[in-house]
């Protein structure tokens, strides 16, 4: 059915009339019927339409079927708004004449793709080059700094309700270079800026998460941003588990699915989405969305870190250390990482598409929600649940959280990522001293292969040689690099000292290194075991702080060139 809010914008669909326009939308061409009176004469209105650019689709007895290419501007328009449909949204512009209604006495702004849910609305502008380039986009982002508060303004008379809605403005683009200074005029204007890889990226991920996908696009739009139709309040238990504080309470589905994410929340390349695929498998979501829709509950919790330093608890009655009172969750996108439960939680995403047997109103998860839990120590958390629980192997668990945090606007959580992927490519790396001697999925132990990534991460983080993290800040180390912030150049200068360092033991004893932790009578082997390892990472510490206290100066200025000369003697 159509919503009327004529008068402010429209026209809109939702409901099944989002279904039956995504069809349309989704394929690539435009149709319509050729008949006449005769096979000749149809033949000829044939002709003239293929003349047009038109081609033969089906011929039918009476009449042939025709189709041509949507115009360009088009297909991008119809994929866009494709893409958010399949996310969720509940409400969606209706055809290529969407407008909304700006300053008094001026006619109403045509608008590519509007699309509304229940916290957010997202205004779409559209563009596109026929090949590859630059074009200049100051004009369209004048025009949407120009129109942007009678724009807001008009929606929320639309949608007379309290909380009002947030909104945000997209510019979408196909095949076009953005010029640094078009892109720091978006950022400037808080409009957010989606290219091709971008859209990619949510097409495929909203075949992966379904309608979850729209709260990790949301959290890209309103990044940091306090989202009032999102504020929730639960009734909850809170509790210490050592010095970290904890709460549990219950809640629906739904509300959960909004706040939290499981993948790198500030990720939107495609590799990424290999991340997704191994932590949420669809086949099992599958099943699990089946169990659902056959009534299944799930009484074990789902656990989860609140990323957040602020947090209000109003407590009601206490019970010797714990107490009961009201949580006020935070009220921002992509602010609950899922430590324990991905698919529990996402299978109700895929139930809900089922649609059949889940009553979203009624059902209620557990949940067991730390406080802003340190990286660290969550990722010890994570590898610890999901190893005993999921029996998933500890390095493939390390390998996934330097994944799922590589390159995190959070330092701590990115700095973690770097120790893990450190380790993860010391193994890896034919160059390394250290490849193929770690235990990894599919790979058995032996008396040569019996390291471990877990074991090497806490040994360079124990070592504090790619630096430190404390306080909310990086500190380099020797084997890192001045720019804290540039993971990848840190990660390249750590891996290549690292390596040439090792590389000096390896080679000056070669056979105590091929052994491993072999044990007999008459040949032991130590340096290439974890305790070996680990004890040459401390010495390497120890040495280049005698250097540096010597020199007067700090290694991470060097390259790794430079550091790994200083260090050999």
């Amino acid at each position: 059915m159509y919503v009327r809010h004529e008068e402010y914008l429209g026209p809109v669909v939702s409901g099944e009339e989002i279904k039956s326009d995504l069809r349309h939308r989704k394929k690539k061409d435009v149709y319509k019927t050729v008949s006449g009176s005769s096979k000749q004469l149809i033949r000829r209105k044939v002709e003239l339409e293929e003349a047009e650019g038109w081609r033969v689709f089906r011929r039918n007895a009476k009449s042939t079927r025709i189709a041509k290419e949507k115009p360009a501007d088009e297909q991008l328009e119809d994929e866009v708004w494709s893409i958010l449909a399949q996310m969720g949204f509940k409400e969606m512009s209706k055809g290529r004449q969407f407008k909304i209604a700006v300053e008094e006495g001026l006619p109403p702004r045509q608008i590519d793709v509007f699309a509304k849910d229940d916290e957010a609305a997202v205004i779409v502008e559209c563009t596109r080059r026929e090949e590859p380039g630059r074009k200049r986009m100051t004009h369209l982002i004048d025009k949407i700094k120009a129109d942007r508060r009678d724009l807001i303004r008009s929606i929320h008379k639309a949608y007379s309700r309290k909380p009002k809605l947030k909104v945000n403005f997209v510019i979408a683009t196909r095949k076009i270079a953005w010029s640094d200074a078009d892109i720091e005029k978006c950022r400037e204007a808080k409009i957010t800026l989606i290219t091709d890889s971008e859209l990619h990226y949510y097409s495929q991920l909203t075949k992966h998460l379904k309608s979850a996908a729209r709260y990790q696009f949301l959290a890209h739009l309103f990044s940091g941003q306090k989202i009032e139709g999102l504020k929730n309040r639960v009734m909850a238990t809170r509790g210490k588990m050592g010095a970290h504080t904890f709460f549990t309470f219950l809640i629906r589905p739904d509300e959960l699915l909004k706040i939290a994410y499981v993948g790198h929340k500030a990720s939107r390349d495609i590799d990424s989405l290999e991340t997704y695929q191994r932590m949420l498998q669809p086949i099992r979501l599958k099943k699990i969305a089946e169990f659902i829709n056959n009534g299944g509950k799930f009484p074990t919790n789902i656990v989860v870190n609140l990323k957040t330093s602020k947090l209000r608890f109003d407590e009601k009655e206490r019970y010797g250390e714990g107490m009961l009172g009201e949580l006020y969750l935070p009220a921002t996108y992509a602010s609950a990482w899922i430590i324990d439960g991905q698919h529990r939680l996402y299978g109700y995403a895929y139930a809900r598409e089922a649609g059949n047997g889940f009553n979203q109103d009624s059902t209620l998860l557990p949940v067991l929600a730390y406080k802003d839990l340190p990286a660290d120590e969550e990722m010890n958390l994570f590898i610890d649940i999901n190893s005993k629980q999921v029996k998933v192997r500890n390095n493939l668990l390390v390998e996934l959280y330097s994944d799922l945090h590589w390159e995190s606007p959070n330092s701590g959580e990115a700095f973690q990522a770097l120790l893990s992927r450190t380790a993860v490519r010391l193994n890896s790396d034919g160059a390394s001293p250290l490849n193929n001697r770690m235990v990894v999925s599919g790979k058995r132990k032996t008396s040569s292969r019996c390291l471990t990534q877990i074991s090497i991460q806490a040994g360079l983080r124990e070592a504090k040689l790619l630096g430190t993290y404390g306080n909310g800040a990086i500190t380099p180390g020797p084997l890192s690099t001045a720019r804290k912030d540039d993971y990848q150049l840190n990660l390249n200068k750590g891996f290549t000292v690292l390596s040439d360092c090792l590389r000096l033991f390896s080679t000056s004893l070669p056979e105590h290194w091929k052994l491993g932790d072999h044990r007999e009578e008459n040949r032991c082997g130590y340096l290439c075991t974890n305790n070996g390892i680990r004890a040459i990472f401390l010495i390497i510490k120890d040495i280049s702080d005698h250097i540096e206290y010597k020199n007067s100066t700090k290694l991470c200025y060097f390259n790794a060139e430079k550091t790994f000369a200083e260090i050999k003697p």
